[in-house]
Formats: C-alpha cells, sequence, structure tokens
C-alpha cells in the first residue's frame, strides 16, 4: 500500500498475522482447539483426550503464545487489567482451565468425580474457546471482527475442532465402540451448525459497511479466494460432509479409520485457513473518506 493511501481506504492489519504475527495465529488456533477437546471429552469421561486436550491447549498453544509475546517472563503482567483488556481476561481463563484440568485428570485417573468440579472446568476450557473472538471482536475499526457473530463462531469451531480430534483419540484408544455414536451427533450438529454461522456471518459484515464488503468481496472472490473455496469450503467442508453422510448409512463404527482420520484432519484444515483469513482479510475502516475509494 503506498503511504498517501494509508488509512484513507480499507488499511490491512498486520500486528497479528505478519511476520510475528503468525505466531498469534496458531496460538489461538491451537489453545481453542486444545480446550474443545478437553471440553467435549469431559461429557464423555475420556482421560485420554481430556489429556491431549490439556497438552494442545497448554503446551503446543501456550508455547507458541509465550514465543509471540518476545518477552516471555514478561507475561504475567497481562494480568494487571483484567477489567478492560481481553488478552488480560484470555490469561486468566486458560490459566484456571489449565489448573481446574489438571485437578479433573487427577480425580478420573483415581476413579473419581465431582459434578461442581466438572462444571467449573467447562466454564472455564468454554471460555478459553471464545476469549479469542471477544479480544478480536472488540477492535471497532475493523468491520470482519467487529460483529458479535464472531465469538459464537469461534465458539462452534473450537467445540466441532474438538469433537472431531475426540473421535480420532477414541478411534485410536478402542473406544470408539462406546462413544463413537454421540460424539458422531455432536460432530453432524455443529457442522450444520458451523455453515450455517459462516454464511450468516459474511453475509451479515458485507452489509455492515463498505470496509466489510470489501473484506469479504477479498475472501471470496478476490485475492484470498483460492483459500476459501479450496481450503476452507472443498477440504474444509465438502468432505467432512461427505464422510457424515457416508456415516449415516453405514455407521460409524464400520467405517474404514483412515478415512475417519482425512475428514478429522480436513476439518481441521479448514477451521485453522478460516481464521486465517479473517485475520489476514481484517482492514480497518479508513479514518478520512475519499471519492477515489471505490469499493
Amino acid at each position: 500500500m503506498k503511504l498517501n493511501e494509508w488509512m484513507v481506504k480499507p488499511t490491512p492489519q498486520t500486528e497479528w498475522i505478519q511476520g510475528r504475527g503468525i505466531l498469534l495465529w496458531l496460538a489461538f488456533f491451537f489453545i481453542e482447539l486444545g480446550a474443545g477437546i478437553f471440553f467435549v471429552a469431559t461429557f464423555f469421561g475420556n482421560l485420554w483426550a481430556m489429556l491431549i486436550g490439556w497438552l494442545v491447549c497448554g503446551v503446543i498453544g501456550g508455547g507458541v503464545h509465550i514465543l509471540y509475546l518476545g518477552h516471555p517472563f514478561r507475561f504475567w503482567r497481562m494480568l494487571r487489567k483484567p477489567g478492560s483488556s481481553w488478552i488480560s481476561r484470555g490469561l486468566i481463563f486458560v490459566s484456571l482451565f489449565l489448573t481446574l484440568g489438571l485437578i479433573q485428570m487427577a480425580v478420573v485417573s483415581g476413579g473419581g468425580s465431582s459434578l461442581v468440579l466438572t462444571v467449573l472446568v467447562d466454564i472455564f476450557a468454554f471460555l478459553t474457546i471464545v476469549y479469542g473472538g471477544f479480544a478480536m471482536n472488540c477492535v471497532n475499526g475493523i468491520p470482519l471482527w467487529n460483529t458479535a457473530l464472531l465469538p459464537i463462531l469461534y465458539a462452534v469451531s473450537g467445540i466441532w475442532g474438538g469433537a472431531s480430534v475426540a473421535l480420532g483419540i477414541a478411534l485410536g484408544t478402542g473406544a470408539v465402540s462406546t462413544i463413537g455414536v454421540s460424539l458422531e451427533e455432536w460432530i453432524r450438529l455443529l457442522l450444520i451448525a458451523y455453515i450455517g454461522l459462516i454464511i450468516v456471518y459474511f453475509i451479515s459484515v458485507r452489509y455492515t459497511n463498505l470496509t466489510g464488503k470489501v473484506s469479504i468481496q477479498g475472501i471470496v472472490s478476490g485475492e484470498y479466494w483460492p483459500l476459501m473455496w479450496f481450503g476452507v469450503v472443498l477440504i474444509g467442508l465438502v468432505i467432512p460432509i461427505a464422510v457424515v453422510v457416508i456415516s449415516l448409512g453405514t455407521g460409524i463404527e464400520n467405517m474404514s479409520a483412515a478415512v475417519l482420520y482425512i475428514a478429522i484432519l480436513c476439518e481441521l484444515v479448514g477451521d485453522i485457513t478460516m481464521r486465517y483469513l479473517i485475520l489476514k482479510d481484517g482492514l480497518y475502516s479508513p479514518l478520512i473518506a475519499s471519492s477515489a475509494y471505490a469499493p
């Protein structure tokens, strides 16, 4: 972008997606995916899925997030402003989720159970899933982010991804015969909700203002259309939909494990690609109106 076009035309945000910003994209994805896996696993008492979800969130997602900060030993300072900062709230949510999650796994591994503990850990797991959407939603100058639909979309995608990976873990541990059918129902409903939300989200942003229109055009038919139509639609939606339709006829317990793993991988590819597009094509609305700007 030319210097004289800065904030006169829609201006791409770069801090959260270029350079070190790539780490934040990955951190949000893995933190929310891990929390989603754990959230789903608590409903089925699957300890392996809880452990893997905890590791994905705390070790992979948390580790990448610390790398993004640049001064990892100062991260605790973000805790000081929970009243005004979603990043601060997010760190609190993640910390409480990981702490309570450890206690939950210890209780389950010992053969015990606690409804109060399960409810608490699920609350903070859910808050961990959605906090990234709220952190982006509060940026008023970017119409693609500044919509109440974004946290909802992230909630559905995080739990859908969590349910899909939990199914993969059930396949690997031999628990698919006992919880596979229930997980399949979760996945089917979340898939429908995800598709519906993407459509409503795009239409809503498209008609919010001119900058929102430019963002959606960039994703659907502009510079980023290959990522949208091949990464999100074909790989992330069409293939999982096909597998879901096949499973309705054959039963998930009778399907090839390889096919199910491919469908799970495709769902994750579509999810992380959609998150990349939302970050990459987040455009600031112009501060100065320009007749040269033709949306």
